[in-house]
């Protein structure tokens, strides 16, 4: 937030290009660099996230409850009255949850003696219908909870109209997972719905009418809605190009996509109205539930989810024979696992549009691509390496069309970008 928001753009395009100079070495810097373009920008830069987690305690010998964000390489918790990236409604919601949990005196969770049964808040909101899910993450089972929070619950409802559920979710484990496996409705639903609708005037109707997706605590949903259509809209805008020029050189238009990390369905879903068929690949059966139920309730048909992880299902479709012409990945901060390359070189997809949250990897896996190379995915490159990427052999038949930033994190250092693909 110390950079006015010009220069946060220009400072996000600088990372992902030192990125494919480090990670790449020099071919891959100075193959790269001219085709990446100036980030997209947020339309808004303040109060966009629609999802917030924060960890509790409580002070030595008092019952408040203190609810934020830990020091930087610390377990150190500062309380926060409010934050500037998310909504005022959740700063206002959190202060009534802070209040009822010392009259209902809730014991935070203490991380070294594993003592104290509230551990995080959870928020969601949904920004075109302003309504909210509150979870709360208790260390206890669901038989072990706490009787005030049958009260609790309904009060907290009482005071902010906007809230339509109030969640548990039972973690007991030890470590930095936030959610458990099991979740219950203490109050009201147990989701919300968000909406996403295009005002692109050659994009189908389903897509100008808008697209529900239903939001549960373990929902996956991109942190601020507004961006996230954006980010729908170039990826979409790729596809339909590559579909164009398939048709105008008398290919078939029987055109199956995989969207790989699918996810709740919202790329899957907003791809669908283009090609004949998508496989939504997703490792997460919370994920997998909310997408077929995003499916229903856009009446979609040409969607299929499968319930795997996606460097153990590319394999078996390369070993069943199936062919894929566009693939979309958008893997975690990790990157793509060597299994997922391996089948991505092996298998040859025309299209790939390569979404990515972490500019350290994404340069990694361009390089492993683009060169047929099943290497080491260290990240820390050594001197030795890096010599030697600088004469790679880049060999796979793939060129980059482009490799666009887009600002989904306004005032942090966090940078999306989209990397286009295409088999030559």
């Amino acid at each position: 937030m110390h950079l006015n928001y010009d220069t946060q753009l220009k400072s996000k395009r600088a990372i992902i290009e030192q990125s494919l100079y480090h990670i790449g070495g020099k071919t891959i810097g100075d193959l790269l660099t001219p085709l990446l373009l100036s980030t997209v920008p947020s339309s808004n830069q303040l109060a966009y996230r629609n999802k917030v987690q924060l960890p509790v305690r409580n002070p030595k010998d008092s019952n408040r409850l203190l609810a934020g964000y830990f020091e930087t390489n610390s377990h150190n918790l500062v309380n926060i009255k409010h934050c500037p990236i998310q909504p005022h409604l959740l700063d206002d919601i959190l202060a009534e949850i802070k209040l009822l949990a010392e009259k209902y005196n809730f014991v935070a969770y203490d991380e070294k003696t594993g003592r104290g049964f509230l551990r995080h808040i959870q928020m969601r909101i949904s920004q075109t219908q302003n309504h909210v899910l509150v979870t709360l993450v208790l260390n206890c089972n669901e038989k072990n909870m706490p009787t005030f929070m049958a009260k609790f619950a309904p009060e907290l409802m009482e005071k902010f109209s906007q809230i339509k559920g109030v969640c548990a979710n039972f973690n007991e484990a030890k470590g930095n997972r936030i959610l458990g496996d099991n979740t219950i409705c203490l109050s009201g639903q147990s989701f919300i719905e968000e909406s996403l609708a295009t005002t692109k005037v050659d994009f189908p109707q389903i897509l100008k009418d808008g697209l529900k997706f239903r939001l549960s605590p373990e929902s996956f949903f991109q942190v601020n809605t507004d961006q996230a259509l954006t980010l729908l809209e170039l990826v979409a805008e790729e596809v339909k190009n590559y579909i164009s020029q398939c048709q105008s050189s008398s290919q078939s238009n029987n055109i199956t996509l995989l969207d790989a990390y699918a996810g709740v369905g919202t790329i899957a879903l907003w791809l669908a109205p283009f090609v004949s068929n998508v496989v939504a690949i997703e490792s997460n059966p919370h994920a997998v539930k909310d997408g077929e139920i995003n499916q229903s309730l856009n009446k979609i048909s040409n969607v299929q989810f499968q319930l795997a992880k996606v460097e153990n299902y590319l394999p078996q479709l390369l070993k069943n024979g199936t062919s894929v012409e566009i693939l979309v990945l958008d893997p975690p901060r990790q990157g793509l696992d060597p299994a997922v390359i391996d089948a991505i070189i092996k298998m040859q997809p025309k299209l790939i549009v390569y979404i990515s949250c972490n500019p350290v990897t994404l340069a990694r896996d361009l390089k492993l691509i683009l060169s047929e190379k099943s290497v080491d995915l260290s990240v820390n490159a050594d001197p030795q390496t890096e010599k030697k990427n600088d004469c790679l052999k880049l060999d796979s038949g793939y060129k980059v069309e482009k490799i666009l930033p887009i600002d989904l994190f306004p005032q942090t250092y966090h940078i999306e970008s989209i990397a286009v693909l295409k088999k030559q």
